[in-house]
Formats: C-alpha cells, sequence, structure tokens
C-alpha cells in the first residue's frame, strides 16, 4: 500500500505540473517548449528565460510522468532515494533537464546494466541522477554550431558512452567522501563531464557557462512551493494518525548514506519531514531577500525530495548558516544573492557532516563549500548541472578524515 500510495503521490504531483503548464496558450507552449528542447543548456539555463512559465512546467511534468511509469513498468521499489531522485529531476527540468537530452544518459545505463546481465532496476538511481550530464548532449547538439542532425547523433552517442560509465565510476566514489555528501552521482558527473570539456577544450573548443536567468515568476513560484508543501505535509500528519509522534526521532539522524527515512521512518513522516524542508528553503529565500527562478525553485525541490533521504531541519540549518557566513563576511567580492541561495540550498548535500560530526562541523562545511564552488564550475563549463554535488564531494573527502582525527583525539583525552 505505501508504494502505491508513493506512485499516486508522485503521479499527482506529475499532473499539477502539467495543468499548470497548459494555463500558457497552446502557441507559447509550442514556441516555449522548442526553445527549451534547442537550448544548449548548460549553467545557468533558466528555462522560464529560455521558454517561458508554461512550457518550463509542461517540460518538468512530462518528465517526471514518464520516469515515474517507467520505474512502475520496471518494478522498482519507490523507497527514499527513488523520492529524491525524482524531485531533484523535476526541479532541474526547470533549468537544463529536458525531454531531449534526458534520454541517452538512462539508455547508457541500461546498455551497462544489459551487458552485466543485472537487473534495470537495480541501476535507476544511476540512471535518473546520472542526466546531470544532459547539458553535455545539449551542448553538443545546438552548442558547437554543427549541422543539426549531425549534432544531435554526436550528442546521443556520447550521452549513451556516459551513461555506460556512470554505474561503476558512482559505485567507487562513494568510498571517495565516505558517503557524507548525498549528491554522490552529482560528485561522479562532476568527474566525467570535467574530463569531457578537458577533451572539449584540447581541441580548440571553449565552453562558456551562459547565464539565462528571470525572477518575473517569483510570486508565483513562491506560492507553488508552499502549496505542495501543504500538500505534503497534510498528507503525512493525516497519515501519521494526526500527530508528530516519531519525528523528533527522526530529527537525530546524521543523514549519511545510505540513510532512507522511508524504509526507516515510514512514509507519513517522509512526507513531514520533506515538508519541513520546503518550507525552511522558501523561508531561506524570503529572509536573503532572494527572488525564485527556474534554478532556485529546482533547488528547493531537490531539497524537498532529499528529505526522504538525508536532509532534515537540524542537520540543514548549520551548512545554510556557514555559506551566509562566508558569503556576508568573506573578504572577496560581494557574491550576488542568487549565488549565495543556490550554493546555501544545494550545500545542504552536506548536511550529514553537521548531523554525524555536530552543528559547528556542519557550519565549517558551508564555509568551505562556498569557498570551493565558485572555482569549480570552470572544471565542466557547467556542463554538470550538479555543481555543488561535485563540490561538496571534495569538501567531505577532505573534511572527513580532519574530523574523524580530531574525534580520536578527544576521545584519547577522555580516556586518558
Amino acid at each position: 500500500t505505501g508504494q502505491l500510495l508513493t506512485q499516486r503521490i508522485l503521479l499527482v504531483y506529475s499532473g499539477i505540473l502539467i495543468l499548470l503548464g497548459c494555463l500558457s496558450s497552446p502557441r507559447d507552449l509550442l514556441i516555449g517548449s522548442f526553445n527549451i528542447l534547442t537550448s544548449p543548456s548548460n549553467l545557468i539555463s533558466d528555462y522560464f528565460a529560455v521558454g517561458n512559465l508554461g512550457s518550463a512546467f509542461l517540460n518538468s511534468g512530462l518528465l517526471l510522468l514518464l520516469t515515474v511509469l517507467i520505474a512502475k513498468k520496471q518494478g522498482t521499489v519507490i523507497t527514499g532515494p527513488m523520492i529524491a531522485a525524482f524531485l531533484t529531476l523535476s526541479g532541474f527540468s526547470f533549468f537544463g533537464k529536458n525531454l531531449f537530452n534526458s534520454i541517452p544518459i538512462p539508455l547508457g545505463v541500461y546498455l551497462y546494466a544489459y551487458i552485466h546481465r543485472k537487473p534495470v532496476n537495480q541501476f535507476s538511481l544511476v540512471a535518473l541522477f546520472g542526466s546531470a550530464a544532459s547539458p553535455v548532449i545539449s551542448y553538443l547538439a545546438f552548442g558547437l554550431g554543427l549541422p543539426t542532425p549531425v549534432g544531435m547523433l554526436l550528442g546521443y552517442v556520447t550521452g549513451i558512452g556516459l551513461g555506460l560509465i556512470l554505474p561503476p565510476l558512482a559505485a567507487q566514489f562513494l568510498q571517495f567522501h565516505q558517503g557524507f555528501s548525498l549528491y554522490n552521482i552529482g560528485f561522479a558527473t562532476g568527474i566525467v563531464t570535467m574530463f569531457f570539456t578537458s577533451f572539449l577544450r584540447l581541441f580548440g573548443q571553449e565552453v562558456h557557462p551562459q547565464s539565462e536567468l528571470t525572477t518575473e515568476y517569483h510570486l508565483f513560484l513562491a506560492i507553488f512551493i508552499a502549496v505542495i508543501c501543504c500538500l505534503l505535509f497534510v498528507t503525512g500528519y493525516v497519515l501519521n494518525e494526526r500527530s508528530l509522534t516519531g519525528f523528533p526521532d527522526l530529527l537525530h539522524t546524521s543523514g549519511k548514506l545510505m540513510t532512507d527515512f522511508v524504509t526507516i521512518y515510514g512514509l507519513e513522516l517522509t512526507l513531514i519531514n520533506m515538508a519541513s524542508m520546503g518550507i525552511l528553503m522558501l523561508a531561506f529565500v524570503f529572509l536573503m531577500q532572494g527572488q525564485l527562478s527556474g534554478p532556485l525553485l529546482g533547488a528547493v525541490l531537490t531539497v524537498i525530495g532529499f528529505g526522504a533521504f538525508g536532509n532534515h531541519l537540524k542537520n540543514s540549518i548549520p551548512i545554510l548558516i556557514g555559506v551566509v557566513l562566508a558569503s556576508k563576511f568573506g573578504l572577496t567580492a560581494e557574491v550576488s544573492t542568487f549565488n549565495l541561495l543556490l550554493t546555501a540550498i544545494f550545500g545542504t548535500s552536506l548536511a550529514p557532516i553537521s548531523g554525524y560530526y555536530g552543528p559547528i562541523a556542519g557550519i565549517i562545511a558551508g564555509i568551505t563549500h562556498a569557498a570551493l564552488v565558485t572555482n569549480i564550475t570552470y572544471l565542466h563549463g557547467g556542463l554538470n548541472l550538479y555543481n555543488n554535488g561535485f563540490s561538496s564531494g571534495f569538501v567531505a573527502a577532505a573534511m572527513v578524515p580532519l574530523l574523524d582525527d580530531i574525534k580520536q583525539l578527544k576521545r584519547r583525552k577522555k580516556n586518558d
């Protein structure tokens, strides 16, 4: 019954997205959708700016609906990680993922499963999160000035190739940061796209990150997030026999991979936690006097998704504080509110550090992440959508051995 309910919730959510998309006129939808599908899509391509309000929502809704139906057909069990993957896919469909560029990488992942004679649903997570490298396909198809059929073929062949190498890499890189970065596959795709971008540069092709952004739909998007969070909270609250029983226990987990809240605490408390994460992020945007756009909506939806898989209020707030401290009181040039918000919201990928080592460690992780993330986009030229996941993998890998060392010293002193 939990599986059926989760599927229904995801289908209803994708239906809401499609309905909101249909609020635009057919002409606007057609033009906007064409612009989205033929956009190079590397960071930052806000689909509200590239297309329009309706076409961006329609793109997200159709992509999510298709993915949920495929997962259902494959018999994939929808647990916390899968909910995180679906919501991340939905969020990034507002800036970078579309129906054209999100197909080849999962195809490559499924081809890997076929070659190794393993069940396809064993790799569903890698297939979903792996589309972080979707801009590679769009960039080859529409960003290099090649004849369109040649570009599209090259994009698809490359995308399938990327999908083939992602499963073994994602498994290996989990050891690199020891599960302290929630966006593990974002780190793996970061490494892959870094090599890809380096080869493009080797042949004289510079990849320029772009910045297409609009905040004209800020109020509409804020209402949308608030309504989604209210629906999640009410559903969870009613399922939990109209109580918050068990929620404080959830807040005491570290969130380290793999902390699947659906398996540990049930769907009801997971939905309450997802809603609380969404409200926290929305409050944070308003507190920082930010304006919602496609990328920020994507960031908030991603964190709502990871409310099923590692993020909660207690382990996420220290990261937000750390990024704000670094951005507001750093000695470098002033950081734009948009960049601060994007870095802080996605920086909650490092929440397991504060969950496991305490809030001070979390604040330091936030500061370190804010320092690193601005310098890391150049490595992949914006072709890895999970730029913060790439950065947080390095932060976790550098901090965790040091924090373990400090922990051992404290323990030794206590025993002495």
